[in-house]
């Protein structure tokens, strides 16, 4: 497995072998901004792979949906002005997301015409399955079960859709059965402090992972 893509809904997603696959100059972070070269120039060995690997496949994904030069792309924290903030385009009528296992880098794009913002999630899958509970996070969402890896998967691309990550009390999220939103085979994730749950979806990604995906509609348009 080196890459490969699919969609869900209006969701694009594709991820890459940072180990496997061949990388480009990291000039191509220019596009994106002085400070993720910074960025980049102090990771090392599979860090600075998978960093230059979901840069590149994220502007992959943004030139096939917009003809936008300057994007605007920022990872500026919002709260506190640190560089750890999930991926903007301020310039760009696109919600980006990324996620890493190990070298394996997944990115995820829509366009604003459909998403206020979009969330991916990728995690390898456990030698006993996807429904392998997580009972290493028990404490975090006692006095519920751990989640298994599908759920995990799932509770994570909805807490990047969101924007507050594990800011949010985890033992108050639940993950729903079946979903009316607009990704395929979706599933409610309910969140704390959000009126509507975020419309979280597995994907069929690479061999040996499990991958998801989630997406808040855009304004005007129904979950």
């Amino acid at each position: 497995m080196a890459g490969g893509r699919a969609d869900a809904g209006p969701v694009r997603i594709v991820w890459l072998d940072t180990a496997a696959g061949v990388l480009p100059c990291p000039g191509v972070l220019d596009r994106l901004g002085a400070p993720q070269m910074r960025r980049y120039e102090r990771l090392r060995g599979t860090a600075a792979q998978r960093f230059l690997g979901g840069r590149w496949l994220l502007l992959h994904l943004i030139d096939e949906m917009t003809d936008v030069a300057d994007l605007g792309f920022t990872t500026t924290c919002e709260r506190c002005g640190a560089d750890h903030a999930r991926p903007r385009l301020e310039s760009a009528p696109i919600a980006v997301s990324l996620s890493y296992a190990g070298s394996v880098v997944a990115v995820a794009a829509a366009p604003h015409s459909d998403a206020a913002e979009v969330g991916v999630d990728i995690e390898r899958e456990p030698s006993d399955g996807a429904g392998a509970r997580l009972h290493d996070l028990g404490a975090l969402f006692a006095p519920a079960p751990a989640p298994d890896v599908t759920e995990w998967t799932l509770l994570e691309a909805a807490l990047k859709a969101d924007g507050r990550g594990l800011a949010v009390d985890l033992a108050e999220i639940r993950v729903g059965v079946s979903g009316t939103g607009r990704l395929p085979a979706s599933r409610p994730v309910w969140i704390p402090g959000r009126a509507e749950s975020v419309e979280a979806a597995v994907v069929a990604g690479p061999r040996g992972f499990v991958l998801s995906a989630a997406m808040i509609p855009a304004a005007g348009r129904s979950s």
